[in-house]
Formats: structure tokens, C-alpha cells, sequence
């Protein structure tokens, strides 16, 4: 990476062009090249801008920088799969990090709402606290953005609930989140796009000392299912939500216990289903197995039709991307919908097997899935042969990959009695955030 000597800038705007050029250079540097090297040289490139330029240097540089460093250091880990930072890049980051934010902190009064979320963004996109760098910073950009949170827009506002999550924080003691609950209960929903409002929602669901009120959600919902009609869409069709938000939005409803209305739910359904149809925007393994989980979890009232159409998807033979976790949170959820079938399990089993092959190990509690799934295929008494030798058949496939594991289908029938509802059996991952 080759700096530009950082002497004798016309303006802010220039300084602000420059540090947005070099984090953009270190960016596309750290494909080609060591990233430690990379990262080292953009730390010594913006120190020596600000020492260089102290007098002109204000928040808004600050920020830039951080916000780049956030850049160059998520697209060295996603350009090098096989790099891991090391005890002493992670820890040279920390420092230059917390030197930036040492800078920021004088000048935290004047800062409003976007900047705030985006330094709180950043370093949630670096892994590190604010807190642990520079003590109480936390809580004071948590307070800049309450002074000036009418002014935030909709990314702004789920990037301050995405960075909480994914740190765990719970700034001022949980006066942010009781304010920005409050504030999305009765502000505009237009400035949430449903990329907006999956965050939001996944956000919360991760956040115990967020306590959203029903109110929130409820209005969360509302928009989310204006997004979805396609009358209101039919002008910007970009704003229609793609798969992984509509997967995303009902995990999280999911988990916070919050049943969407039935008319969204089957939106949000439809929706889904069409998109397995669509090149280049079609839902993920996760998302089809996360998103039926939800649905038996939350009982929607989904039809046969809808998720033989998410199963077929799921299955085919060109989706061969799923993992044990993903075919055994399926076969149970279809099986809580009471819409699992034989056909259906006997494949997934099979592409299970091929998993297995590869060394991608079957866990206990995926296994109780797949027994329990087959306990509600098994046909009454009074079916014919051929139904009960089919079903038979299945059990010697599932003894088959159960091999080495402790749980039996005699010792699933043995708990059948006082085990927890299916409902609460499942046990599929967290998704992805946008």
C-alpha cells in the first residue's frame, strides 16, 4: 500500500476525501497482499495524518477513520478465509482504535446521531467495546445519539441495535433502549426498509435488556407488511424484501415470542416461495430451515402447498448446500406443521447420509429431531403393509446414521411422555444478519 503524503489539505471535505482514499486503497490492498502489512501501514498513514494536520482534524475525520479501519479489517477476514489475526494484529488494532476514539472523546458534545451510530457500528464490526478502549464512551455516544435521535434515519437506528447485539451492551443502564423503543412506538415507520426492520427485530431478539414493547413490535410488523404488498412496491420493487430479511424477520418474531398477524405471516410465506424461483435471489439452506422453524414455533397457518414448495426447494439437487443442523430443524418443523412427508424425509435422510460421508458429524439433539420427525410418520395400525414397510424402512435408515450415538428410537419413546413439546425440540441457528 503506498500512502499519500498527508501535507497542506484546502478543507475538511479534502481531508475527509483522503482518509476515505486511503482506508479504500488499504481495502482492496489487503486482497493482494499480507494484511498485516496492510493494516500496519493505513494505521501509519492516518497517525501521521493527524499529527500532521491536528488543527484542521475534527469528528467527522475521526469517524471517517474509524469507520475505514472497521472496512480494511472485516475485508481482510472475509478476502482470507485461512487468515486469522494474530494476539499482536488484534492488539495493534485495539491500540490504534483507542487512540482514534481518544481524539473523539473532547469533541463528543458536538457529535450528532449519524456520527454516534457509526462509531458505535464500527466498533462493533472491529469487536471491541468502546468502553473497554476509553472508559464511559459507551454510554456517551449512547447519550449523543438519544439528544439527536429525531434526526436518525432508519439504518442509523438499526445500526445502533445491531452494534448493542453483537457486543452485548446495554448503554446508560438501559435508559437507550427504553428511549429508542419508545421513539420507533410513535416515529414515522417510512424510514425503515426491510432491511431496517429484520435488523431491528434480530437485534432485540438478541438483546434480553431490550424489553421492546408490543407497541414497537406491532408497528415493526406494520411495516413490514407494507413492504411486502406489492401494490405499495409495484413503483420501487427494490424495497420488495429479499429472503434472508423475510427469514430474519420471523426468526426473530420467533424468538420474541411475538405472532405476527395471519395476513402477514402468509405474506411473508408467499413471498418466500416465490423467490425460490427467482436466479440470484433464491433463500439459503439456513433461511428455509430457520424460516419453517419459525413458522411451527409461532403456528402459522401455512399451507401444504406452500411448504411442500420450501422443502422441494430445500431438497433439490442443486441446493445441496444445507447441514445436518439445517435437514434436522427442517424435518422436525415440517413435522410440528403436520406437514412432513415420507418422500420428503427419505431424502433428506439420504443427502444426510452424504454428510456424513464428509465427516459433517450428527449431534445428539439433531438426532432426537430426526427420531421424533419419524415418530410422527409412523402410520396407525390399521394402514396397509406397504405404508408400515415404507416406514420401517426409514427406521433402518435412521438406525443406519445414528450409528455410534447414544439416543435410540426406543429411548426417544421412552421420554415421549414427559418430554418438552415439539415446539420447544427445535433447535436451528442464528441467522445471519444483512
Amino acid at each position: 500500500m503506498q500512502a499519500t503524503e498527508a501535507v497542506g489539505f484546502q478543507s475538511g471535505r479534502h481531508m475527509t476525501n483522503y482518509i476515505k482514499t486511503q482506508w479504500q486503497l488499504a481495502a482492496h490492498s489487503v486482497r493482494l497482499s499480507s494484511p498485516d502489512k496492510v493494516m500496519e501501514a493505513y494505521y501509519s498513514c492516518m497517525d501521521q495524518m493527524c499529527c500532521q494536520s491536528e488543527k484542521q482534524l475534527n469528528y467527522v475525520h475521526i469517524n471517517a477513520i474509524v469507520h475505514g479501519t472497521a472496512k480494511v479489517w472485516t475485508t481482510a477476514g472475509a478476502r482470507h478465509s485461512c487468515w486469522v489475526a494474530g494476539v499482536q494484529a488484534e492488539q495493534n488494532m485495539r491500540i490504534f482504535t483507542a487512540r482514534m476514539l481518544r481524539r473523539l472523546q473532547p469533541l463528543l458534545p458536538a457529535i450528532g446521531a449519524r456520527l454516534a451510530a457509526n462509531v458505535l457500528w464500527s466498533s462493533a464490526k472491529l469487536g471491541l467495546d468502546p468502553d473497554a478502549l476509553v472508559p464511559g464512551m459507551t454510554d456517551s455516544l449512547a447519550q449523543q445519539f438519544m439528544a439527536d435521535m429525531d434526526a436518525a434515519n432508519g439504518q442509523e437506528f438499526a445500526n445502533v441495535l445491531v452494534a448493542c447485539a453483537k457486543l452485548q451492551l446495554n448503554p446508560c443502564k438501559g435508559a437507550l433502549f427504553k428511549a429508542m423503543c419508545g421513539r420507533s412506538a410513535v416515529a414515522d415507520s417510512s424510514i425503515f426498509d426491510s432491511q431496517n426492520v429484520a435488523n431491528i427485530l434480530h437485534s432485540l431478539a438478541t438483546l434480553p435488556a431490550a424489553e421492546p414493547s408490543v407497541e414497537m413490535l406491532d408497528g415493526l410488523c406494520q411495516r413490514f407488511s407494507v413492504l411486502l404488498n406489492r401494490r405499495q412496491a409495484s413503483n420501487r420493487p427494490n424495497e420488495l424484501p429479499i429472503a434472508q430479511h423475510i427469514a430474519n424477520t420471523m426468526w426473530a418474531l420467533s424468538k420474541l415470542k411475538h405472532a405476527p398477524a395471519d395476513e402477514l405471516a402468509l405474506s411473508m410465506v408467499d413471498r418466500l416461495v416465490a423467490l425460490c424461483h427467482v436466479p440470484w435471489r433464491q433463500p439459503t439452506p439456513q433461511a428455509i430451515s430457520n424460516f419453517l422453524r419459525a413458522c411451527a414455533e409461532l403456528s402459522v397457518p401455512v399451507k401444504q402447498v406452500d411448504t411442500d414448495s420450501l422443502a422441494s426447494f430445500f431438497l433439490s439437487s442443486n441446493r445441496r448446500q444445507g447441514t445436518q443442523q439445517h435437514f434436522a430443524n427442517t424435518a422436525m418443523s415440517l413435522a410440528v406443521i403436520g406437514h412432513l412427508r415420507q418422500a420428503q424425509f427419505t431424502l433428506m435422510l439420504d443427502q444426510m447420509f452424504a454428510l456424513s460421508v464428509n465427516h459433517q458429524e450428527l449431534s445428539e439433539p439433531h438426532l432426537r429431531q430426526l427420531y421424533q420427525a419419524l415418530d410422527w410418520l409412523q402410520p396407525p395400525s390399521s394402514t396397509g403393509t406397504l405404508q408400515g414397510d415404507a416406514w420401517l424402512n426409514l427406521k433402518d435408515k435412521m438406525g443406519r446414521l445414528g450409528v455410534g450415538q447414544l439416543v435410540t428410537y426406543s429411548q426417544i419413546l421412552g421420554h415421549r411422555s414427559s418430554a418438552q413439546p415439539w415446539h420447544n425440540c427445535l433447535c436451528g441457528s442464528r441467522p445471519h444478519q444483512s
